[in-house]
Protein backbone atom coordinates (compact mmCIF):
# COMPACT_ATOMS: atom_id res chain seq x y z
CA UNK A 1 0.00 0.00 0.00
CA UNK A 2 1.27 3.44 -0.71
CA UNK A 3 1.68 5.43 2.52
CA UNK A 4 2.18 9.24 3.24
CA UNK A 5 4.05 10.32 5.81
CA UNK A 6 4.18 14.24 7.42
CA UNK A 7 5.30 13.86 10.96
CA UNK A 8 7.28 11.88 13.41
CA UNK A 9 7.34 8.69 10.29
CA UNK A 10 9.75 11.08 7.92
CA UNK A 11 13.23 9.95 7.57
CA UNK A 12 15.32 11.02 10.04
CA UNK A 13 12.50 11.72 12.74
CA UNK A 14 12.01 9.45 15.92
CA UNK A 15 9.46 6.66 14.39
CA UNK A 16 11.23 6.32 10.90
CA UNK A 17 13.08 3.19 12.25
CA UNK A 18 9.38 1.71 11.34
CA UNK A 19 9.86 2.49 7.27
CA UNK A 20 13.38 1.40 7.19
CA UNK A 21 12.20 -2.08 5.57
CA UNK A 22 9.51 -0.22 3.58
CA UNK A 23 10.14 1.08 -0.26
CA UNK A 24 10.80 5.19 -0.07
CA UNK A 25 9.23 6.67 -3.24
CA UNK A 26 10.41 10.22 -2.40
CA UNK A 27 9.14 13.39 -1.00
CA UNK A 28 5.75 14.02 -1.87
CA UNK A 29 2.88 16.73 -1.21
CA UNK A 30 -0.60 16.12 -0.30
CA UNK A 31 -3.20 18.69 -1.11
CA UNK A 32 -7.00 19.29 0.88
CA UNK A 33 -5.32 18.79 4.11
CA UNK A 34 -4.02 21.08 7.29
CA UNK A 35 -1.37 19.91 9.71
CA UNK A 36 -1.70 20.79 13.03
CA UNK A 37 0.61 20.36 16.40
CA UNK A 38 -0.63 17.77 18.92
CA UNK A 39 2.53 18.65 21.07
CA UNK A 40 4.75 15.25 20.39
CA UNK A 41 3.14 14.62 17.16
CA UNK A 42 1.48 16.49 14.23
CA UNK A 43 -1.75 15.45 12.75
CA UNK A 44 -3.88 16.13 9.55
CA UNK A 45 -7.27 16.82 8.65
CA UNK A 46 -9.21 17.65 5.17
CA UNK A 47 -8.99 21.22 4.40
CA UNK A 48 -7.68 23.91 2.07
CA UNK A 49 -3.90 23.65 2.39
CA UNK A 50 -0.90 21.16 1.24
CA UNK A 51 1.28 19.65 3.77
CA UNK A 52 4.92 18.23 2.52
CA UNK A 53 5.55 14.53 3.51
CA UNK A 54 7.04 11.33 1.89
CA UNK A 55 5.63 8.65 0.10
CA UNK A 56 6.59 5.22 0.75
CA UNK A 57 5.17 1.56 -0.42
CA UNK A 58 4.28 -0.40 3.14
CA UNK A 59 4.25 -4.38 2.58
CA UNK A 60 1.09 -5.59 5.12
CA UNK A 61 3.52 -6.50 8.40
CA UNK A 62 4.74 -2.73 8.01
CA UNK A 63 0.92 -1.27 7.34
CA UNK A 64 -0.03 -3.10 10.54
CA UNK A 65 2.59 -1.43 12.94
CA UNK A 66 2.14 1.81 11.56
CA UNK A 67 -1.64 0.99 12.29
CA UNK A 68 -0.65 0.29 16.17
CA UNK A 69 1.75 3.18 16.64
CA UNK A 70 -1.46 5.51 14.58
CA UNK A 71 -3.58 4.01 17.17
CA UNK A 72 -5.97 2.98 14.37
CA UNK A 73 -8.70 -0.04 14.66
CA UNK A 74 -10.20 -0.79 11.49
CA UNK A 75 -12.91 -2.70 13.77
CA UNK A 76 -13.68 0.68 16.13
CA UNK A 77 -13.07 4.20 14.13
CA UNK A 78 -14.74 6.35 16.50
CA UNK A 79 -11.74 5.27 19.32
CA UNK A 80 -9.31 5.52 16.77
CA UNK A 81 -6.97 8.11 17.70
CA UNK A 82 -5.77 8.10 13.59
CA UNK A 83 -8.11 6.99 10.98
CA UNK A 84 -6.12 5.62 7.52
CA UNK A 85 -7.51 7.09 4.59
CA UNK A 86 -7.37 8.10 0.83
CA UNK A 87 -5.11 11.02 0.55
CA UNK A 88 -5.00 13.11 -2.82
CA UNK A 89 -1.26 13.85 -3.68
CA UNK A 90 -0.39 17.09 -5.79
CA UNK A 91 3.18 16.39 -6.31
CA UNK A 92 4.40 13.54 -7.75
CA UNK A 93 0.68 12.92 -9.95
CA UNK A 94 0.61 9.24 -9.69
CA UNK A 95 -2.71 7.47 -10.47
CA UNK A 96 -2.36 4.38 -7.53
CA UNK A 97 -4.55 5.24 -4.51
CA UNK A 98 -2.05 6.93 -1.61
CA UNK A 99 -3.09 6.75 2.13
CA UNK A 100 -2.97 8.38 5.05
CA UNK A 101 -3.17 8.93 8.94
CA UNK A 102 -5.72 11.61 9.68
CA UNK A 103 -6.15 12.66 12.87
CA UNK A 104 -9.47 11.60 14.40
CA UNK A 105 -9.87 14.44 17.24
CA UNK A 106 -10.48 17.70 17.39
CA UNK A 107 -8.28 20.84 16.93
CA UNK A 108 -8.27 24.50 17.08
CA UNK A 109 -6.97 27.06 14.81
CA UNK A 110 -4.09 27.93 17.30
CA UNK A 111 -2.53 24.63 16.21
CA UNK A 112 -2.37 24.58 12.88
CA UNK A 113 1.05 24.48 11.42
CA UNK A 114 0.51 27.36 8.66
CA UNK A 115 3.58 25.86 6.46
CA UNK A 116 2.37 22.25 6.30
CA UNK A 117 5.86 21.25 6.71
CA UNK A 118 6.64 19.62 10.53
CA UNK A 119 10.44 19.34 9.73
CA UNK A 120 10.87 23.19 8.73
CA UNK A 121 8.11 23.41 12.22
CA UNK A 122 10.50 21.55 14.56
CA UNK A 123 13.69 23.80 13.39
CA UNK A 124 14.74 26.01 16.41
CA UNK A 125 13.40 29.61 15.97
CA UNK A 126 16.11 32.36 15.58
CA UNK A 127 15.44 35.69 17.44
CA UNK A 128 16.79 38.28 15.85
Amino acid sequence: MLIFVYGTLLSGLPLSYILDNSDYLGEAIAGGVDLYNLGDYPGIKKGDGAVIGELYYANNAILEMLDTVEGYNSNNLNNSLYLRSEIKLIIPNISNKVFSYFYNLQVNNEMLIDNGDYRNFLRPRTVT
